[in-house]
C-alpha cells in the first residue's frame, strides 16, 4: 500500500510526545508500506534529518517555515491554523496528490485543511483534541499577564479561539474516513460531536526494548521533562517550583529538582539560580537523566492526550507522582503503579514518601514496568491500527 503522510511537523527527531508518536508509527507501517512524508521544518533544522528516514520513507518532502517572515495561510481558518495553510505546502501537497496513493494519513487537525487535495480514503490523526486545551486556556485566573504561544491576550480571546476551534473540528471530522485518537476520553469526545462510528483508539506507547527496566537509583534528586516552548509544560515547571518544591523542602530538604526539556524560554532557564535546581536543555538521551534519578513528576495542570513521558519513565522503573491532568487518560491506578495529587502538599509528600521508602518505590517500579509491558507496546498499538487502515483500502 502506498501511504502518504502530512505533518505540521518533522517526526524526527523523536524527542517530544507527538514526534515520538509519529515515529513509531513510521516505522511500524513502513515495514509493509511505501511511505512518502510531506511536513514543516523551521529553518535552519534541514540537515537534523539527514540520513534520519533511509530505508524507512521513499519519498520525504519538506516546507521551511521562516518563522513570523511566512505569509500567513487562509484568513477564513481559525488563527492557529493559519501557519499550516501557506501557498508553498498547497502547492507541494497538489503536486504530490498527482501520484496515485492509496491512503492519506494527515497529522493534527492543523493540517487538515488539505483533505480535499487527495481524492483517497483518508485518515485524521489527532494526537489531542486541540479546542479543548484552548478552552482549558480560557480559564487560567489572570490569562491576560500570561504569554501562550508567544502572545499575550485576555479570557475572551481563548474563549473565542476554542470556539473557532471547535466549530471547525465539527465541520472537519466527518470528511475523514477514520479517526485515530489517543483515548478513550478523547474519542468519547469525538463520538459526541461526530457520531458516525469512524472513530478508534491507539494509545500512546513506549517502545520496552529501548526503555528497559535500569538499576535501582537511591539518590534524593527528581526529574521533570517537557518540551519547554508548549505552555502545560512551562505552567507544570512553574507550579513544581513554586506551589510544591516548597512543602518537598520542608519535609526533606536533601532532595533536588532537575527540570529537562528542549526549547526552554529563560524564565525556566532561570529556576536554574537555585542551586537546589538543576536545568538540562536538550539532553540527548533522557534515560541518562532519568537513570540518576528516583522519581519522575508531573505536576501538569493543562493539556490534552496522554503522556509518553509516564509511559517512559513506567517502561524504566522510575516511579511516578502527577497531578489528574497529568496521567490523565492512561490506565495507572493511584497508590498501585503511581501516585496521583492536586493538592501541592500533598504532592509533595507522596514525592518524599516514595524518595525515601524503598519497598514503595519497588512496587512501583515493578508494577510500572508490566503495566506497559502488557497494555502500552507501540508495535502492538499500530499493528491493530494498522488492521483498520487496510479496511479502509480494501
Amino acid at each position: 500500500m502506498k501511504i502518504i503522510v502530512i505533518s505540521p511537523f518533522p517526526p524526527y527527531p523523536p524527542d517530544s510526545g507527538g514526534r515520538i508518536r509519529q515515529w513509531e508509527m513510521i516505522k511500524c507501517l513502513s515495514k509493509k508500506h511505501d511511505l512518502t512524508l510531506a511536513f514543516f521544518i523551521n529553518k535552519g533544522d534541514e540537515t537534523i534529518l539527514d540520513g534520519a528516514f533511509e530505508g524507512i520513507c521513499s519519498k520525504v518532502n519538506m516546507i521551511t517555515h521562516a518563522g513570523d517572515t511566512t505569509p500567513a495561510g487562509p484568513q477564513a481558518l481559525p488563527w492557529p491554523m493559519r501557519a499550516y495553510g501557506v501557498e508553498p505546502m498547497r502547492n507541494l501537497l497538489t503536486e504530490l496528490a498527482a501520484d496515485k496513493y492509496d491512503l492519506l494519513i494527515t497529522e493534527f487537525i492543523f493540517m487538515a485543511q488539505h483533505r480535499t487535495l487527495f481524492n483517497i480514503p483518508a485518515i485524521l490523526h489527532e494526537h489531542n483534541i486541540e479546542s479543548s486545551i484552548f478552552k482549558q486556556y480560557s480559564k487560567i485566573p489572570d490569562v491576560e499577564k500570561t504569554e501562550i504561544y508567544g502572545i499575550i491576550k485576555d479570557a475572551h480571546f481563548w474563549k473565542a479561539t476554542w470556539m473557532m476551534m471547535r466549530q471547525y473540528e465539527n465541520k472537519t471530522w466527518p470528511s475523514f474516513d477514520l479517526r485515530i485518537t489517543v483515548s478513550k476520553l478523547d474519542q468519547i469526545e469525538m463520538d459526541s460531536r461526530c457520531p458516525d462510528d469512524k472513530t478508534i483508539v491507539a494509545e500512546n506507547g513506549v517502545d520496552t526494548n529501548k526503555f528497559r527496566l535500569f538499576p535501582v537509583n537511591r539518590s534524593k534528586k527528581i526529574m521533570f521533562v517537557g518540551t519547554m516552548n508548549y505552555y502545560p509544560n512551562i505552567d507544570g515547571a512553574l507550579f513544581m517550583v513554586q506551589s510544591i518544591m516548597p512543602h518537598i523542602w520542608r519535609f526533606d530538604s536533601d532532595i533536588r529538582l532537575c527540570i529537562v526539556g528542549r526549547n526552554m524560554p529563560k524564565q525556566i532557564r532561570d529556576l536554574g539560580a537555585d542551586p537546589r535546581i538543576e536545568i538540562i536543555m536538550d539532553a540527548p538521551d533522557i534515560r541518562e537523566v532519568a537513570a540518576e534519578c528516583c522519581v519522575s513528576v508531573v505536576p501538569l495542570r493543562f493539556g490534552g492526550g496522554t503522556r509518553i513521558k509516564i509511559l517512559e519513565a513506567f517502561g524504566l522503573g522510575l516511579p511516578v507522582v502527577s497531578t489528574a491532568k497529568g496521567c490523565e487518560g492512561l490506565a495507572g491506578e493511584n497508590g498501585r503503579h503511581l501516585f496521583i495529587s492536586d493538592n501541592p502538599e500533598e504532592f509533595a509528600a507522596a514525592v518524599v514518601k516514595v524518595a525515601n521508602d524503598h519497598e514503595l518505590s519497588n512496587k512501583l517500579r515493578q508494577n510500572g514496568r508490566k503495566l506497559v509491558e502488557d497494555q502500552y507496546n507501540w508495535q502492538k498499538i499500530f499493528e491493530a491500527a494498522e488492521e483498520r487502515m487496510l479496511k479502509l483500502v480494501k
